[in-house]
């Protein structure tokens, strides 16, 4: 009878439940149930059902992120439900900071945290740091350019150097990567990404933490948790964003040509030739871009055991471009992220990531291999191919249609079709760690991450083509050129961390590290020329070599640190930290920076005194500390030499000047801030200010050309940013079916030079002269200005009299000279006063729409597509014009016009380089807008699925930009002309780089 009772009372049986929240009674999908001292356990669906097998006097565990860990014992019944309360007092919002995690409540810095359900709410792009634009206060984002693919300018709190890199540190499972790599990694595969914007939570990285630190945190299996499978797939259309300035049509630009007495408008004889050419009337934007096609799909399977968790995923994203005859972009991508417990006090585990991704390359610079110039310049009445005298389309001798190269003199199709570029990038990323717990009190981490870039681009010519031609002199030549690099860099760390609580209220943990960092850089470059027609296009087959070359870079780190942090009973928070770094990049004399940051915050809300009803959380947090910029070109401390030509003779020349002296950029930063929550933390919010000072700015002065004329890098200046940060979300709405969510965040920003140390000058102020580096194409650095002012010669208007443009000369005096008169135009500057984010959330049954709009304030743009738009005359006959050119001075006493063409009289003088193309930048944009549908668990269940979601998503549908013609996001203005490397200006000028695009997108996530 015992033995049959003892097998009655273990024997399992299956348990039911419903889990919902106390707060609004809706339920909660995603919550662990575990039994308690075993690894079986489930999580509840979107309904927040589960099913588990236990047995009677076992004990279920619930557990969720932010809401209290609540148990039930089985009993006789086999249904369970829970309502779990929220954890209003510990807030286990967990966020990576550092080389740790921490609660938000434990923080005492300034982190912006977006996890992978907020990425899931945006729009979908293939880079994910095009998709933090707008969602996290003090991050401003920009897009480089349009191109499939590109990644994009992150700018964290402002300026924080001028030459010496503004890029913040990216870090991916512990991997340094660089701005321009992001894109290697599959937005589908992130679990995290925190920003780190204050002294407190950058200076453990020391050097490389001086402009922020980006910590992208990839996804995990987790204990105990059965294979979770999960399919998404995307399919979109892409479009350029549509022009806030209309083009003259045939009739239009002909009607120009004629009044001003230039082109083929002032040469025709007869309506009928009249006629012959408004027939072929046509848009060069429709015969030069396309609809671009996306199509995107991922995999990936996630679970664990007692002893290991495993993450594995592929994904695929190809995306064809804008641009006809030009394969975009395709990205194959794969990750596996492994953690085992090899012993109870040790865990290893590896995150490894490949990618390889292929792009097509238009040519992105100012000439007439440009298609988004040409497809402003071409003549409307000009035709894609070239006509007979009957209007009949003109055949070669293989029966193609010829490209007409237009009066511009060339057929950009030609370029695209001909004049083959093409980019290969293969990525390898990931780290292997060793996590031991060598006390109770004591772990040790020893891991080594790294990044291996193995890039190739292609050119070939094609024999025969038209440009080959043209530079070969009618002979059909071709030309191929191979170049590419090998980039790795790694990362070696080592963590202690002694942890421990002392009275149940003095938490203590205090850690030390050191840290290696290594970058290996090599590059090469061959070409030929001499290739058969329609044969292949490999280097080995060229009829006689060309060029060949390579150079090589090393640079290093090596860094200590230290950091204590100390938490009293959950209500007062203390965090230190200093580190020491060595730079290779440095002098002799100063290789070595030690940094440091001291930081505090009082979770008011958890004292005894106070008691509210209305206010769940309040907590003020300050920061002090120092950290340091060593982002500057390699060996720039050492004196070399480079080979050059003297009087005949071959000769050595300093191709710089080195200083045994150069040392660290350097960032003192302090901040302060409140964070709140009221009404059980329905509306939610911040609010910081930050002051940063940037000293010996790492900044180029050019040398006398009597001493070879190089520029030297050395520590020339200093800068100041300060700004403040604001963001708050409200639950309007919040019950069981419905949730209706407003959330916001505004950016202000002031930015100032207040010293420059290069070459003394006593006409200006300070006796310090104006600074010009090689990234400044209209700006100017100067004392008590912003950084980048604008240099430019101010536009006074014309001439009601005779249609003159006219300028002011330095003294404020009218003349009709523009060069020589150029001025620091105060207050204007390529950076925003401010930016910001406002949007919404609405969650009704198994639908939720979401929609995001992004402005900025305060900017200008150097627009120069619209000073050949606006030509005033100039050149007219092989570029068309916009059509409020028309608006131009015609008799004495007219005002509000622009100039009188210079075919009427005048030379170019008009379209001199002046403030008249200096335009605000201000713009609001729909960023993202996203409707989705969930399945209701009834219709999952027959499929045998979890969940089924399907949406619409679309990005960059409306925009308003009240006074800049053209696209308002400028961040690359011409790819060939400025990169995305250190000391680039983003948005200082507008060049025909690839625009922006406006894209709409089906998809569809299942897991089963």
């Amino acid at each position: 009878m015992a033995f049959v009772m003892q097998f009655s009372f273990a024997q399992e049986k299956t348990i039911t439940g419903t889990v919902t929240s106390a707060a609004d009674g809706l339920p909660l999908p995603g919550v662990n149930v575990i039994v308690q001292g075993t690894s079986r356990g489930v999580q509840t669906d979107f309904d927040g059902n589960y099913t588990i097998k236990a047995s009677t006097g076992e004990t279920l565990v619930f557990s969720f992120l932010g809401m209290k860990e609540a148990t039930a014992q089985v009993a006789a019944s086999n249904t369970i439900n829970m309502v779990m309360s929220e954890d209003v007092e510990t807030l286990e919002e967990i966020v990576v900071v550092g080389f740790s995690s921490k609660s938000r409540d434990e923080l005492t810095s300034a982190v912006s945290n977006v996890t992978s359900e907020d990425l899931q709410k945006i729009a979908p792009s293939v880079s994910i740091d095009n998709m933090l634009q707008g969602v996290a206060a003090g991050v401003q984002v920009t897009a480089q350019n349009g191109k499939p693919g590109q990644t994009a300018f992150i700018r964290v709190r402002g300026i924080g150097s001028i030459n010496a890199g503004n890029q913040p540190l990216y870090i991916v499972d512990g991997a340094q990567v660089n701005e321009n790599d992001v894109n290697a990694i599959n937005p589908n595969d992130v679990e995290s990404v925190s920003v780190l914007k204050d002294a407190a939570s950058t200076s453990i990285y020391g050097a490389r933490g001086g402009n922020g630190v980006v910590l992208i945190t990839t996804k995990r299996g987790k204990k105990g948790k059965d294979a979770v499978i999960k399919i998404s797939s995307r399919l979109g259309r892409s479009r350029k964003v549509r022009d806030n300035f209309t083009m003259m049509n045939s009739a239009q630009k002909l009607q120009y040509e004629r009044e001003l007495g230039v082109g083929t408008g002032a040469s025709i004889g007869s309506n009928a030739e009249l006629n012959a050419l408004l027939a072929l009337d046509h848009d060069w934007q429709e015969d030069l871009l396309q609809d671009g096609l996306q199509q995107s799909f991922s995999f990936s399977v996630s679970g664990g055991e007692e002893r290991m968790r495993y993450f594995f995923s592929l994904g695929y994203d190809d995306d064809t471009g804008i641009v006809r005859d030009i394969d975009g972009y395709n990205r194959s991508s794969g990750r596996l992220n492994v953690d085992y417990d090899a012993k109870p006090w040790l865990t290893v585990g590896t995150s490894l990531s490949f990618s390889s991704i292929e792009q097509g390359d238009p040519r992105d610079r100012n000439n007439a291999q440009n298609p988004f110039r040409a497809m402003y310049d071409y003549n409307p009445y000009e035709p894609f191919f070239r006509r007979d005298a009957n209007g009949d389309v003109i055949f070669d001798a293989n029966n193609n249609p010829v490209l007409n190269p237009t009066s511009a003199g060339y057929p950009v199709s030609s370029e695209l079709r001909e004049n083959l570029n093409t980019r290969y990038n293969n990525r390898f990323l990931g780290n292997m760690y060793l996590d031991m717990k060598l006390h109770e009190n004591v772990k040790f981490l020893t891991q080594v991450s790294g990044i291996y870039d193995q890039f190739r681009r292609e050119r070939f010519l094609t024999p025969g083509s038209t440009l080959d031609l043209i530079v070969n002199s009618n002979v059909a030549t071709g030309d191929k050129t191979d170049s590419g690099s090998f980039d790795f860099t790694w990362t070696w760390l080592n963590k202690a961390t002694y942890s421990n609580t002392f009275g149940e209220k003095h938490n203590l943990e205090v850690t030390a590290l050191t840290e290696f960092v290594r970058r290996n850089y090599r590059d090469y470059l061959a070409s030929g020329t001499g290739f058969v027609i329609g044969g292949p296009s490999v280097l080995d087959v060229s009829a006689a070599p060309d060029t060949v070359g390579g150079t090589r870079f090393e640079n290093s780190l090596f860094s200590i640190a230290g950091n204590v942090d100390y938490n009293y009973d959950n209500r007062y928070i203390l965090t230190a930290t200093v580190r020491r770094d060595g730079s290779s990049r440095f002098g002799a004399n100063t290789k070595y920076g030690t940094f440091y940051s001291g930081s505090l915050a009082w979770n008011i809300n958890n004292e005894a005194f106070f008691k509210s009803n209305t206010i769940n959380t309040l907590k003020l947090r300050a920061s002090y500390g120092t950290s340091g910029n060593d982002q500057i070109g390699n060996y720039q401390s050492i004196t070399a030499y480079g080979y050059a030509a003297y009087n005949g003779l071959n000769t050595l020349e300093p191709s710089n000047f080195g200083d045994p002296n150069l040392g660290w950029e350097q960032n003192t930063n302090y901040g302060v801030g409140v964070e709140f929550g009221l009404f059980n933390n329905r509306l939610r919010g911040l609010v910081d200010y930050y002051n940063r000072t940037t000293s010996d700015l790492l900044l180029n002065e050019q040398l006398p050309f009597s001493v070879g004329g190089p520029t030297v890098t050395g520590n020339l200046g200093e800068m100041v940013n300060k700004g403040w940060e604001f963001e708050l979300a409200g639950d309007v709405i919040r019950t069981e079916d419905f949730r209706w969510t407003l959330n916001a965040n505004l950016n202000l920003y002031d930015n100032e030079v207040t010293k420059l140390v290069n070459v003394d000058d006593p006409n200006t102020a300070d006796n310090e002269s104006d600074l010009f580096t090689t990234a400044n194409f209209f700006s100017v650095l100067r004392v008590g200005e912003e950084v980048n002012t604008f240099f430019l010669t101010r536009y006074a208007g014309v001439n009601p009299a005779n249609g003159e443009a006219l300028y002011l000369d330095t003294d404020g005096n009218v003349t009709n000279v523009a060069a020589g008169n150029e001025v620091a135009l105060s207050g204007k500057s390529p950076f925003a006063d401010m930016d910001g984010s406002f949007g919404t959330s609405v969650q009704y049954k198994g639908w939720d729409l979401n929609a995001n709009f992004y402005w900025k304030v305060g900017n200008y743009i150097y627009n120069i597509p619209e000073s050949n738009m606006l030509a005033d005359g100039d050149g007219i006959e092989s570029q068309n014009q916009r059509l409020d050119a028309f608006n131009y001075w015609r008799n004495p006493g007219d005002t509000n016009v622009l100039p009188r063409p210079s075919s009427a009289g005048f030379a170019a003088d008009a379209a001199q380089t002046s403030d008249r193309f200096l335009q605000k930048g201000d713009y609001i944009r729909l960023r993202s807008l996203q409707l989705g549908y969930t399945l209701p668990k009834r219709f999952t269940d027959a499929m045998a699925l979890d969940n089924v979601r399907i949406y619409a998503a679309g990005t960059n549908l409306w925009t308003y930009a009240p006074e800049f013609k053209g696209d308002p996001e400028v961040g690359i203005g011409s790819g060939e002309t400025q990169t995305a490397a250190t000391g680039t200006i983003p948005g200082e000028f507008a060049l025909y780089s690839y625009p922006t695009t406006a894209t709409i997108a089906v998809g569809f996530d299942i897991q089963f």
